[in-house]
């Protein structure tokens, strides 16, 4: 099969089938590429907890938060070592490739390395100069010193691996991409910290597996994209996007990811300020959990994003709104059943992790409403940063974090775990809604339809059956609360199916049981 058949015009990977739409067509590749994303995305989870227990068995808490300051180190340079690439090169390959304009896609993926390989130049030079400010001044720290030169060795391909991530999924390959970050790169890191850790090396041995593994990920990052697009990686570059228009745009996504990092840290950095470690440790585990349906939307946020650059700047914006409608209506129908389980039940959860965890229990909710909300507003943020609208983006964010912090410092001291849960998922409520907003406003472009009813009726039934069982029942084992998991799914799909599914509903089901067929076929 040829290069060009494999990818179409636009450069996606996506199969036509006879009778399908391109809503269709485009839906079921999204979905596609989100079921893999997610399953890479459990697959490094596992990976990951089992590297932290080795880590932190063999160094201890000490050199282990020695550690930690030199991964935090790592990434926040990396996000200026990158120069908001990643985006950027987001925004314009779909589009390129939509229009049939190979050597324009190659130009911007050339102009775009060249330009993140000069700012991480920068950034290497400046943290060698400034490694004293670093270890001493900054962290007081003084072991972190003799890791400075480790860490200016991995900026570069952490830089790089935010480079081909985003053009792996610019060209609709999202899951090639999770696949490099989970398995490739945490597989990495722990294989090379083990092999370093035979030779005597400790601390050092596992930030020289952190720069190592960061190399492997985008090393095979890379290979993928040639394989998939040797002619945005080997071809013929001309492109009318000039370095000022694409360091433009970069500027501002290098201002947004800073503030998403903020934004994402916030509430546990001020909790340890404000309260205690116990405090943190709770609502740590009751973060993680609700952070788990965040990567549903997130699966599926990674897959359509490629598709609303192409769609917006080809004008298809009729298009573009039945997807981001059929995709925030699939996204609810996986999230809102494992919330209202986690409502009824997320007490028994949260006792897996310890008798002392329960007590995260409404703060585990109310985190869980404010993914909800996220998952109900869809994506927001994507569609204005890849329509050219990511100024107001940017300002959303900038609100919205200070905000978050003024929220923090005013319920912490007065609520401790809950106050912090309840500032985060107000902030995360607010940066959506806002969005929602701009979106319709700006773009022309709602989600809603009323057929979203159906949702609410479906979840206000399995809620009401989960909060009267809960109510009659002790404490429950692990394997019984997840038996009411899946029992919360059946009764939220059985009235889904009493009230009618949707087309796209209906054909993704076709699909996805045509494939189970198939595999065991």
């Amino acid at each position: 099969m040829s290069e060009a058949t494999r990818h179409g015009a636009s450069g996606s990977g996506a199969a036509h089938h006879p009778g399908e739409n391109g809503t269709e067509r485009n839906l079921v590749h999204v979905a596609k590429q989100a079921t893999g994303v997610m399953a890479y995305q459990f697959v490094g989870l596992v990976i990951g907890f089992g590297s932290n227990l080795i880590f932190a068995r063999i160094l201890g808490a000490d050199l282990l938060g020695v550690f930690v300051l030199a991964q935090t180190t790592l990434l926040v340079l990396s996000l200026l070592a990158s120069f908001g690439m990643g985006p950027t090169l987001l925004r314009f390959i779909p589009v390129s490739l939509s229009r049939d304009d190979r050597s324009g896609a190659s130009g911007a993926f050339f102009s775009g390395s060249i330009l993140a390989l000069a700012a991480s130049a920068v950034t290497i030079v400046v943290l060698l100069l400034g490694r004293h400010v670093v270890s001493d001044t900054v962290f007081n720290e003084p072991r972190l010193l003799p890791l400075v030169p480790i860490i200016a060795v991995g900026i570069l391909p952490a830089a790089f691996i935010k480079i081909y991530g985003f053009s792996l999924r610019a060209i609709r390959q999202a899951s090639r991409e999770t696949f490099c970050l989970e398995v490739v790169f945490k597989i990495s890191k722990l294989v090379i910290f083990l092999a370093l850790f035979a030779s005597g090396l400790t601390l050092a041995g596992l930030t020289w597996a952190m720069a190592a593994s960061y190399a492997a990920g985008a090393g095979a990052m890379y290979i993928l994209l040639d394989r998939q697009a040797r002619y945005i990686t080997r071809g013929p570059r001309t492109t009318s996007i000039t370095y000022r228009r694409l360091m433009s745009f970069s500027v501002t996504m290098t201002f947004v990811a800073f503030m998403n990092y903020s934004l994402s840290i916030t509430d546990r950095t001020m909790l340890g300020v404000l309260s205690t470690s116990e405090s943190v440790g709770i609502y740590n585990i009751a973060f993680l959990i609700s952070n788990m349906l965040a990567l549903i939307f997130m699966g599926f946020n990674n897959a359509f994003s490629p598709l609303v650059s192409e769609l917006y700047h080809n004008e298809r914006k009729a298009e573009l709104e039945d997807l981001y409608s059929s995709l925030t209506r699939t996204v609810l129908i996986v999230v809102t059943p494992a919330l209202i389980w986690l409502m009824g039940f997320g007490d028994d959860v949260l006792r897996c992790f310890g008798s002392d965890f329960p007590a995260g229990y409404m703060a585990l909710v109310i985190l869980g409403v404010g993914v909800l909300t996220r998952c109900a507003v869809g994506s927001v943020g994507t569609m204005l940063v890849l329509s050219g609208h990511q100024n107001y983006n940017a300002v959303n964010i900038a609100a919205v974090t200070a905000a978050n912090i003024g929220l923090n410092l005013y319920l912490i001291p007065r609520y401790g775990v809950l106050g912090a849960a309840i500032a985060t998922s107000v902030a995360l409520a607010a940066i959506n809604i806002i969005g929602l907003i701009e979106v319709k406003l700006l773009l022309g472009i709602w989600p809603y339809r009323l057929s979203y009813l159906k949702l609410v009726a479906a979840a206000a039934v399995a809620l009401a059956g989960n909060l009267l069982l809960r109510a009659n029942t002790p404490e429950l084992g692990v394997f019984v609360v997840i038996g009411i998991l899946a029992a919360t799914f059946i009764v939220f799909l059985g009235v889904l199916a009493l009230l009618g599914f949707e087309k796209d509903d209906r054909m993704l089901m076709r699909r996805a049981f045509s494939r189970l067929g198939r595999g065991r076929g």
